[in-house]
């Protein structure tokens, strides 16, 4: 029997060179006689070992022989027709060789499915609802356990359930793609109460819809949590009739409580006080996820070299968001140089100069003077400074 093997080790070396380009992705990576004939000989000294479904991991997709074994547990196949069907449907949706690679190599009981009872349904599913070959793989890929889960009990009613309330299919595969999960566990568990919550607070559908699209992680939490979460932005002063309250549902559902109190003592030591930041929030809930050392670098950018007061940021939140190194200096060194030529009389309004786009700031405050080269010079230099 050993005899047997060795020579279809040789024969399978031989047979690589007329194997299919899709084959030959999935061939060896290493020396396939070396690393076979090892594998091989270790089946032989312990036959009770799964020996055609690991070589078959080993030789179509690259695995190491200890990770083949392993994995070969959970496999059920004796030949090649399982495992190669499910490579031809992937193939068929669109999958690419690289993302079907990555798929096996995560989940490998997938090539002991049943082409045509478990995947067919799934895959056509899908694609009926107008997912690309790379939304399937990104999705299966990210959570390969939606393979197992009930098309019709679990996927389909939850797809729809969110079709429904984001009123599009295409925002509902890039909701699935953002977090998967939200299309296998039952909408019942989670997602549904959480919306009747926000519903019972008299916010609208349509912020309702953003904060699924947005972030459906933030909706597949316990209900009893995120009823505190949604009281507490309530009692902060949040109106849940306007946008900034699914904003803040949000930062609050990522934000853990010792984060929360990091950035009010970052906020207080520039002078800021408890309705400040309460005030600031409400305007802008997602300058509580600015880092602190972003918090501290654009404080001090404003209250030192834009000779801005502290209590003026906390009336305008916002203006922690654009990039410090990337949009802020830059767009500033230009204006101190027009100030410092007396080429504008006073400081822009900052939300002007910071906010516009790069065409319109361009326009605005460099192609229109006459000294438009040096400032244009002035500006790439510090972009190129920090993009180092």
């Amino acid at each position: 029997m050993f005899s047997f093997l060795c020579k279809s080790v040789l024969h399978y070396r031989r047979d690589t060179a007329t194997l299919s380009p899709t084959h030959k992705l999935f061939s060896f990576q290493h020396s396939p006689s070396i690393v076979t004939l090892r594998f091989f000989i270790s089946t032989f000294e312990n036959p009770n070992k799964q020996s055609f479904a690991a070589s078959y991991l080993i030789s179509r997709f690259g695995f190491s022989p200890e990770s083949a074994f392993s994995s070969s547990k959970r496999l059920k196949f004796k030949t090649l027709d399982k495992p190669d069907s499910v490579i031809h449907m992937f193939e068929n949706y669109g999958l690419s060789q690289d993302q079907i690679l990555k798929l096996v190599k995560k989940y490998p009981r997938v090539l002991s499915f049943r082409s045509e009872k478990t995947l067919f349904p799934k895959l056509e599913f899908f694609h009926s609802k107008g997912m690309s070959g790379n939304d399937i793989a990104h999705i299966f890929c990210a959570y390969p356990h939606l393979l197992d889960r009930s098309l019709e009990n679990q996927i389909t009613p939850n797809f729809n359930f969110l079709a429904n309330l984001l009123q599009s299919n295409n925002k509902t595969i890039a909701t699935a793609k953002r977090y998967s999960p939200i299309l296998y566990h039952k909408a019942d568990t989670y997602l549904k109460p959480c919306i009747k919550i926000l519903e019972e607070y008299g916010v609208p559908k349509m912020h309702i819809a953003s904060l699924v699209y947005r972030s459906p992680r933030s909706v597949m939490m316990s209900p009893n949590h995120f009823r505190r979460i949604v009281e507490r932005v309530r009692e902060i002063g949040c109106d849940p009739f306007k946008s900034n309250f699914t904003v803040a549902v949000l930062v609050m559902s990522q934000l853990s409580k010792s984060g929360w109190e990091r950035r009010l003592r970052v906020y207080k030591s520039w002078g800021w006080s408890e309705e400040d930041i309460r005030a600031a929030f409400i305007k802008e809930p997602w300058c509580m996820m600015t880092s602190d050392d972003k918090i501290m670098a654009v404080m001090d950018f404003f209250v030192n070299n834009m000779d801005c007061d502290p209590s003026f940021i906390a009336k305008k939140p916002y203006l922690l968001k654009p990039g410090l190194k990337t949009r802020m200096i830059p767009r500033a060194s230009v204006v101190q140089f027009l100030l410092s030529k007396q080429l504008i009389k006073r400081k822009p309004n900052l939300v002007t100069l910071f906010f516009s786009s790069e065409k319109l700031f361009l326009k605005k405050f460099v192609n229109c003077f006459d000294e438009a080269p040096q400032l244009l010079e002035i500006y790439e230099k510090r972009n190129q400074i920090f993009q180092k």
